[in-house]
């Protein structure tokens, strides 16, 4: 089965051409419910991680479940990556955490739900923003701030639109991310507020078991 590994693309509509018109594309997480198939395998996943239950998340990796771009795959790909320390599956909770606070969507293959998340991952995003620059705001009115720093000045507030990531060598060291809106604009919007595409998603699967598994769970490129 073709398992995506990177964010679909929105055609020549609408957003696209507003984003080169100067008006920030939009990434709006979803608001309808999901499909059954897709909300129980997402419910399910909720459970496991909620009760850091390692050995239930383990047994939902399969064999040809992707781990990274490394090479890493299926269970003993799986132990490479997250079971190396304490430390690291540590981390791994808190991943899953995070990954599961933002929306999840329902994708179609082989006439099969699956569930995709997190949104900014699943949804498209526009054709003329690089994914590896890409920014997506995660709520609205978010401050987009002259300096990295709460009480500068607010130079203008975004709702969920899809900006551009300019270096800048405080934002590791600050907590914050210098970005770029479509009309050239640039601030500071606090890290905890933006999301990249290519931050850590997954896809959950049926199997003919009646069960589910893990396509992929991955990040970067």
């Amino acid at each position: 089965a073709h398992i995506l590994l990177f964010p679909p693309v929105w055609g020549a509509g609408t957003a696209a051409t507003a984003a080169a018109a100067g008006t920030d594309p939009v990434l709006a997480p979803p608001t309808g419910p999901l499909p059954s198939a897709a909300q129980a395998m997402r419910d399910d996943l909720q459970r496991i991680v909620a009760a850091r239950d390692l050995k239930a998340l383990r047994a939902h990796v399969r064999e040809d479940t992707t781990l990274s771009f490394g090479g890493d795959t299926g269970p003993e790909g799986f132990d490479a990556v997250w079971l190396s320390d304490p430390a690291t599956t540590h981390e791994l909770w808190r991943v899953l955490d995070a990954l599961l606070a933002l929306p999840g969507v329902a994708q179609q293959e082989d006439g099969k739900d699956l569930y995709c998340a997190p949104y900014v991952f699943c949804l498209p995003y526009p054709a003329d923003i690089d994914v590896f620059d890409a920014q997506v705001v995660l709520g609205r009115d978010v401050a987009l701030r002259a300096q990295p720093d709460l009480q500068s000045s607010i130079v203008t507030r975004v709702s969920h639109a899809v900006l551009t990531r300019v270096d800048d060598p405080a934002d590791s060291a600050t907590g914050w991310v210098r970005v770029r809106r479509a009309s050239g604009q640039e601030g500071y919007i606090a890290t905890p507020l933006l999301r990249s595409p290519t931050d850590y998603r997954l896809s959950l699967a049926p199997e003919d078991d009646g069960g589910w598994g893990i396509q992929y769970f991955v990040a970067g490129d």
